[in-house]
């Protein structure tokens, strides 16, 4: 007889998957471990693995030291419905609609996050930022920072944020979309793109069907904005 203490760890490392992915059906999280190789022949410490990868990717609680993450997080929000991108230093929000601008800050605190709980994070100047409630908590890929030479063919699942020396801000993904703030409304420009080049920190963008680069500006900074998951 195989010893029965091993079951509670087994069952706690499959509620934790399931609580990070509540949507599925339990039968959909088995379907999932049987496209990773898990089936009527795997032990339990295979589960264990494959368990604990997902769990790794897609966690049910955001994981944090000392009130940060050390890695980067794309959380989804509802009520509000905000996409949340939070590295150790930084947070980036954007609501739904494509036109709104996107909001930066440095954070000093994230609360205890779980999924199917309140977001609450605390900026540098200590004020509480209420999120809305998290729907889903994915771990990002390491992606490169750097734009010269990337083309919108490569660019894949990723997307990045961008701001330029005069304070306005860039959304890179298959559409480049800049954002500048007038006295009284927000402006916003997309533009069509192939490729990106740096000359310097001059940001310049090729056009599908050629001509003149299009001169975006200087940047100041770069962000992750999406990235495949880890």
């Amino acid at each position: 007889m195989q010893d029965p203490s091993r079951i509670p760890a087994v069952l706690d490392a499959l509620r934790r998957t399931w609580e990070g992915q509540p949507d599925l059906s339990l039968p959909t999280l088995f379907a999932r471990l049987a496209n990773d190789g898990i089936g009527w022949g795997s032990t339990d410490e295979q589960l264990l693995t494959v368990l604990q990868e997902m769990e790794r990717v897609q966690p049910g609680r955001l994981p944090l030291i000392d009130a940060r993450v050390t890695a980067t997080y794309l959380l989804v929000t509802e009520s509000p419905d905000y996409r949340i991108t939070v590295d150790p230093r930084r947070v980036i929000t954007r609501r739904a609609a494509r036109d709104s601008q996107l909001g930066l800050w440095t954070y000093s605190a994230i609360r205890p996050a779980f999924v199917g709980h309140p977001l609450v994070i605390t900026d540098a100047e200590g004020i509480d930022h209420r999120l809305g409630v998290v729907t889903s908590c994915t771990l990002l890929a390491d992606i490169p920072l750097s734009l010269d030479g990337l083309s919108r063919r490569r660019l894949g699942d990723a997307s990045y944020l961008v701001v330029l020396s005069n304070g306005d801000t860039v959304v890179i993904d298959h559409r480049l979309r800049l954002f500048s703030s007038g006295r009284r409304e927000l402006h916003r420009e997309e533009l069509t793109w192939e490729s990106l080049m740096l000359d310097g920190s001059t940001l310049s963008a090729r056009r599908p069907g050629g001509g003149a680069p299009v001169l975006i500006g200087d940047v100041a900074e770069v962000h992750i904005l999406q990235a495949p998951p880890a």
